[in-house]
């Protein structure tokens, strides 16, 4: 595992130019149990019927989010309350990192910083799980202090550069040398579909996973490539105009 876990820092090494993550940060996968990880992944079925579903609308179309209580209840609870309240109503997008991950959440500091707490006793312990992952459309939650979260969030496409054939090559070869073959063969099959279905492998264990797009993923990318400036702040306004929760219909 500790190569596994090398591997991941350096996978994440591209993602801290911005902000978005900590390469300090403690990684919750060192203590996952692999052989208790679902490979079916809840993340790429449709969420069940009457299952809460953030509605997304921006300035560059609608996307919808399934949340997911019963992994991440802490965050999921913290997220509904701060949608059903307004909170991230007519938002922008002021984070962004090309074709990878675009940021929004919180309020703005006298300054011109974006913040997502008013003091640290708002923060939001990890909640991580082996059984969600940064896959591309996933919704988390950011804090700029090491496993935590707060009031801001994100969602990722995919980080070309780091997940490359030779890089999921690379984490299999570290699997290789597990003992447990059912370990080593959830990781295998864990490998594949992040090569498959795209994401941001480096932020695995980082942060909480607590949603995920089935919906709209083409407005996710748009906004993830929204153009922005070399520190990663949005250059174009784009806004969030609401967060609607409701619950999940296939007939809608």
């Amino acid at each position: 595992m500790k190569k596994i876990i090398a591997a991941l820092a350096a996978a994440a090494l591209a993602l801290t130019m911005t902000g978005c993550v900590s390469n300090t940060a403690p990684n919750a996968m060192a203590d996952y149990n692999f052989k208790e990880m679902n490979a079916d992944f809840v993340q790429l079925k449709m969420p069940d019927e009457g299952d809460t579903i953030a509605i997304v609308d921006t300035d560059l179309g609608e996307f919808r989010v399934v949340i997911y209580e019963e992994y991440a209840p802490n965050t999921a609870a913290a997220f509904i309350e701060k949608a059903k309240s307004g909170e991230y109503d007519n938002k922008p997008v002021y984070g962004v990192m090309s074709g990878v991950y675009f940021l929004t959440g919180g309020e703005e500091d006298e300054k011109g910083y974006y913040t997502g707490r008013k003091s640290d006793s708002e923060l939001i312990a990890n909640e991580c799980s082996v059984d969600l992952w940064p896959f591309r459309g996933a919704l988390m939650s950011f804090s700029e202090k090491p496993g935590c979260s707060d009031s801001r969030w994100f969602v990722c496409n995919t980080e070309t550069e780091t997940l490359t054939e030779n890089a999921i090559n690379e984490l299999k070869q570290s699997a290789a040398e597990r003992e447990d073959e059912e370990e080593r063969q959830k990781l295998l099959t864990l490998f594949d579909k992040f090569y498959e279905v795209g994401g941001v492998f480096g932020l695995s264990g980082t942060v909480t996973v607590f949603g995920q797009t089935y919906e709209g993923i083409d407005v996710v990318e748009k906004l993830c490539n929204i153009p922005a400036e070399s520190n990663g702040r949005a250059s174009e306004e784009v806004m969030i105009k609401s967060v609607t929760i409701s619950e999940y219909s296939a007939e809608e």
